[in-house]
């Protein structure tokens, strides 16, 4: 079983026939503008969690900076810029990433300033300098304000390659500057077939649930199963059962306290389902087909939309500092509210 592909880094290590399939033909696309002198300074990669951007950003940055000639597949792997960008040492490659320990986990500008240094130094090696920013929503105001000139006229053979799943974060002068690559999810065949290749997930079955629960995004559903997150649905789908038949809200919550952002993830995931549901939308499997009529039948439509939207609220306040117990009180009150048949938003 091969160790589950990790989007909390930028990777600089892989291959092009390791990156995920789906990924390939975008970093082919993108190489061969490079090699019409006609790719932009400044690339913005976005798409939803889960799918794989950071790892397209870190192979694009060591294609980028790989020695094979244009037109030949890179990165290739053999040549000594590969060979230094693997072992993260290359001296023309930088990488700026939230700082650990940092008040809300922000890019502070400090790290912005010294980028753009490294940005006007001539490069050692003689090829590109390329900088990859991920992710670049949680650049602070005074970060990126020193960042946009470096945006807009980076010295002659920099590249900035840029990626978030909140591209809405980001400051409009920064997205302008910006040439957008909105990523899509591959088809549920492909990622079906990627995740059996990279799994000793039990099956078919758990499989696709993985998938429905990470809204079809592989790198999401990878980590559901290699992190037992299935088990955890199980109770969720238990504690919904409980919910819709008068359960405790705050009570259910206790659960959730560590893991507030799990939680958020897996409700709006099941809600999605019932909304797709009463629409007419095929049965994706992620709930028992009975759970799904009996959920179904003690919500209205706009009860569960409401509840979905408040719950997309939460999420994304867990990506400030919070109080993790508060937050599961939150969705779980949201949940009961709206599996009653009545909706009344939970206040935090």
């Amino acid at each position: 079983m091969s160790e589950p592909v990790t989007a909390d880094t930028v990777d600089t290590t892989l291959s092009r026939e390791a990156l995920p399939p789906w990924l390939r033909p975008e970093l082919d696309r993108l190489l061969a503008l490079h090699d019409a002198g006609r790719l932009h300074h400044a690339l913005l990669l976005t798409g939803r969690s889960g799918l794989g951007k950071r790892l397209l950003a870190g192979a694009l940055a060591r294609a980028l900076l790989c020695r094979q000639a244009p037109g030949a597949p890179r990165p290739c792997g053999d040549c000594r810029g590969c060979q230094i960008t693997a072992g993260q040492s290359h001296p023309d490659l930088r990488r700026l990433v939230p700082e650990a320990g940092s008040e809300r986990s922000e890019i502070l500008v400090d790290s912005a300033r010294s980028l753009v240094d490294f940005l006007h130094l001539s490069p050692q090696m003689g090829g590109a300098r390329v900088a990859v920013i991920v992710p670049c929503d949680r650049l602070n105001r005074a970060a990126a304000n020193s960042l946009l000139k470096s945006l807009e006229e980076p010295p002659p053979g920099v590249f900035l390659i840029l990626a978030t799943g909140r591209p809405g974060r980001l400051p409009p002068t920064v997205r302008s500057r910006c040439a957008v690559r909105s990523l899509g999810p591959p088809d549920a065949g492909a990622a079906e077939r990627w995740l059996t290749e990279r799994t000793e997930a039990g099956g078919t079955e758990r499989i696709r649930r993985a998938l429905a629960l990470a809204g079809g995004m592989p790198l999401a559903a990878e980590r559901l199963l290699a992190q037992d997150g299935l088990a955890s649905y199980e109770l969720l789908l238990q504690q919904l059962q409980r919910l819709a038949a008068g359960g405790d809200p705050v009570q259910e919550a206790e659960r959730w306290e560590q893991a507030p952002a799990e939680l958020a993830d897996g409700a709006a995931a099941i809600l999605a389902d019932l909304l797709r549901q009463q629409h007419g939308a095929p049965d994706r499997g992620l709930l028992p087909a009975d759970l799904a009529r009996q959920l179904a039948a003690g919500g209205s439509t706009e009860a569960l939309h409401q509840a979905f939207l408040r719950i997309s609220e939460h999420r994304r306040s867990l990506d400030q500092p919070l109080n993790g117990r508060l937050a599961a009180e939150a969705i779980c009150l949201d949940l009961a509210a709206a599996l009653r048949g009545g909706y009344a938003p939970s206040r935090q």
